[in-house]
């Protein structure tokens, strides 16, 4: 390049860096009453916080659902394009939904309100357009506007993203700091906290295939000296089988034959992740009225049970 040319190129880069220092100014005084309310409900959350994104907002959502992992909260990420109504057995009672859309109107998020209503999930919008409809519909919205050109807009927001970024930073910032300062345990050590992934029973699990017979199902059990069993398909968890599930389904049938796993297991289990704390594990089991969970790694691997007497 000639002397010129580099010369653009630097205008350029400064342009841009300027213009994306101009945005975080502009979200410090954004900074709300909005952003103290997604802290409280992240903090008070008992499942997982599952993120809805297209494009651009997808990938950064993977990039702040690592970072919220980091902080004890379980994290998901789902392709909204993919997502429907009638899949969405995945979302628990004690799941937070977040909404990422830069425009404020993705048709895909947009088509998936009503079954996360009906559910009766939190929802947090994290938008370009806090007047939009995906942010008329949430509970709590995180403005994440900015000032961009058509051209910039059309090509990559890149000024978006980076304020995208910086709100999911400083709400993961601000959750660990809330969690020091609720919890002086936290503030001494570190170790001192028991961790889901200390007391998660990992080994001789007792697990069936979905179509394996009844008469396998029980023998399973029974051979492993348990009351639950997990139904896998690969490496995929299909469901949980408990000797309560076997009682209320078994108590009215006329024959046992023909019966499969699939047919009695419950298909949506609570489900916590490896890196919460032993405490909020228990309290969720508490909450909810169970004495298991079904333990999972970042990647949404299974890696073992929690009972309550471990915590």
């Amino acid at each position: 390049m000639n002397l010129d040319q580099n010369q653009l190129v630097s205008d350029v880069m400064r342009n841009s860096v300027a213009g994306q220092i101009e945005a975080l100014k502009s979200l410090e005084a954004r900074i709300n009453g909005s952003f103290s309310a997604a802290l409280e409900l992240l903090a008070e959350c008992r499942g997982r916080a599952i993120m809805f994104g297209m494009k651009q907002s997808g990938l950064v959502g993977q990039k702040i659902a690592a970072t919220l992992y980091a902080t004890g909260l379980s994290t998901h990420i789902l392709n909204a394009a993919e997502t429907w109504e009638d899949n969405l057995s995945m979302i628990g009672p004690g799941d937070v939904i977040i909404m990422l859309s830069y425009s404020g109107r993705t048709e895909e998020l947009l088509r998936l309100y009503p079954a996360i209503r009906q559910m009766g999930n939190k929802v947090i919008a994290i938008t370009g357009d806090p007047v939009g409809p995906v942010a008329e519909q949430a509970d709590i919205v995180l403005d994440a506007s900015v000032v961009e050109s058509r051209e910039d807009r059309e090509q990559a927001p890149t000024t978006y993203t980076t304020v995208l970024l910086a709100i999911g930073d400083l709400l993961a910032e601000t959750l660990i700091r809330r969690r020091m300062f609720s919890s002086p345990e936290a503030q001494q050590s570190d170790q001192k906290m028991v961790w889901v992934r200390d007391v998660v029973r990992r080994g001789d699990l007792a697990v069936v295939t979905p179509d394996c017979s009844l008469r396998q199902v029980m023998q399973t059990m029974t051979s492993h000296r348990t009351n639950l069993c997990l139904v896998m398909e690969g490496d995929l968890l299909c469901g949980i089988i408990t000797d309560g599930d076997l009682r209320r389904n078994l108590a009215g049938a006329e024959s046992l034959q023909g019966i499969k796993a699939r047919n009695i297991m419950n298909g949506t289990p609570i489900c916590v992740q490896e890196n919460i704390s032993a405490e909020e594990a228990r309290l969720l089991m508490k909450e909810q009225g169970i004495h298991t969970l079904v333990v999972k790694d970042r990647d949404q691997n299974v890696v073992g049970l929690l009972t309550i007497d471990s915590v």
